[in-house]
């Protein structure tokens, strides 16, 4: 009987390539077959390239005959988002001001996967220049949520976050500078990585350099951890990667806060605050140490916005007016936002984000984990997260650990009333990736005893 690649994880396929019973490219050819059968229109690719895929995945194929895997990626089909470069293909950025030449060299995210074996297959849709955490852009239009069409998938790592909710595969690799992992993840069930900065390598540096984090969707936290093995090299075009990693401490009873308010002052919806004091409730009965972390409702939410309009007029400060008209309407608008800042408005904006963020990785100085919903709610109808301040609206969870540069994992955790999903989030000190990475499968398997 043949094997079914897409219902295994990275091990599972890793076992059957290993044993003789699938062949890297069996697998490859399931998941564009799947791709292209799809009739719900999810949208997730801006560019596929079969060809190039099959090649890897036959040299793969051979390596695993031989007994001589490069990684525990090698064969693994791994999607790209568009704003990271491949070697060979197009950077577009989800936008019309995209180039369609090809770019010469892989990104230092990349790297590592092309040397560990993994089948580079396609890219992924993202948010013009991710600017937002909308579903849709210019180049490529809208990408739906594979568990409620008719809701926000969310971005700007749209694609990826479609891909692995979709079954299209076990790993993608996304982005994240203020939420654009974890926020997909949260509303597409799928499990989202953001690691501590500089733990996967990424460069260039953008106007967003210090908050920009590549990080991963999987399926599991387990698949997860094997692919930050992978992806967590040191890259000297990178300097941030070139960090000491320490591993997880040994298993043990661990002091947990949690809190329903933190970046912003929207109110987490009542199934959201239900379902992490229940998560709550599960840890304190396994014998962890929990402390509720009030948070005052904080402005910082309207600071980071300003920042941010800053990095885009950095962005685009140096392009000729003619290439800015190429940018769709709501990137041009939130350009002009950021050249009209008054300079002393903005430098207090960015004090007080400095000094918040700051007492923020302190206070991790008495905590392992932090527990947060990972989004106040479920995703919203498709069409209402687009141009605009987000982070008061959707993600007043995630930036905060972009500024402090902490890593931060979404796991799902449940559904609203009508099925669509929602996540929960765990944050550590940093360069305690391993440890978070424990801490979720721990919490994972909670979850699944109280299904």
């Amino acid at each position: 009987m043949a094997v079914d690649a897409l219902s295994l994880d990275i091990a599972g396929l890793t076992a059957a390539y290993r044993d003789g019973r699938l062949h890297p490219l069996q697998a490859l050819d399931q998941l564009f077959d799947a791709i292209e059968a799809d009739a719900r229109g999810i949208n997730a690719f801006c560019l596929l390239d079969r060809a190039a895929a099959a090649r890897e995945a036959e040299a793969s194929g051979r390596r695993w005959q031989e007994g001589r895997p490069l990684s525990v990626l090698d064969g693994v089909p791994v999607s790209i988002k568009d704003l990271v470069n491949v070697a060979g293909w197009p950077t577009r950025r989800g936008s019309l001001s995209g180039s369609d030449d090809p770019v010469p060299q892989d990104a230092p995210g990349v790297a590592p996967l092309r040397a560990g074996g993994a089948v580079l297959f396609g890219k992924t849709t993202t948010t013009e220049f991710g600017w937002t955490v909308g579903s849709s852009n210019p180049q490529a239009g809208t990408t739906r949520n594979p568990a409620a069409p008719d809701r926000e998938i969310g971005g700007s790592s749209s694609g990826a976050a479609a891909q692995v909710g979709a079954g299209w595969g076990p790993l993608a690799l996304g982005s994240d500078a203020g939420g654009s992992v974890r926020l997909p993840a949260s509303w597409s069930g799928t499990v989202g990585f953001k690691p501590s900065f500089g733990a996967i390598p990424l460069a260039p540096a953008s106007a967003f350099a210090e908050f920009a984090h590549l990080g991963t969707f999987t399926r599991s936290v387990a698949d997860c951890a094997l692919a930050m093995r992978v992806l967590s090299q040191a890259d000297a075009r990178d300097p941030s990667s070139l960090f000491a990693r320490t591993e997880a401490p040994p298993a043990r009873a661990l002091r947990v806060a949690w809190t329903l308010s933190l970046g912003a002052s929207r109110a987490v919806q009542p199934a959201v605050a239900e379902a992490v004091a229940a998560l709550v409730e599960r840890l304190a009965g396994a014998g962890h140490t929990l402390i509720h972390w009030p948070e005052a409702a904080s402005e910082r939410a309207e600071d980071m916005w300003r920042v941010w309009l800053s990095r885009i007029h950095e962005s685009f400060v140096d392009w000729t007016e003619a290439q800015r008209e190429r940018l769709s309407p709501g990137l041009r608008d939130a350009y002009g936002q950021g050249a009209a800042q008054a300079p002393a408005e903005l430098a207090r904006a960015r004090a007080r984000l400095r000094t918040w963020s700051g007492a923020l990785a302190q206070r991790f100085a008495d905590v392992d984990l932090l527990i947060t919903p990972a989004t106040p709610g479920a995703a919203p109808p498709l069409g209402e997260v687009g141009a605009g301040p987000w982070f008061e609206a959707v993600g007043g969870f995630t930036y905060p650990f972009n500024l402090t540069q902490q890593p931060a994992l979404s796991l799902p955790l449940g559904a609203d009333a009508e099925g669509a999903p929602f996540g929960v989030q765990v944050v550590g000190p940093r360069f305690q990736d391993a440890a978070v990475l424990v801490a979720g499968a721990r919490i994972e398997a909670l979850l699944a005893e109280a299904r």
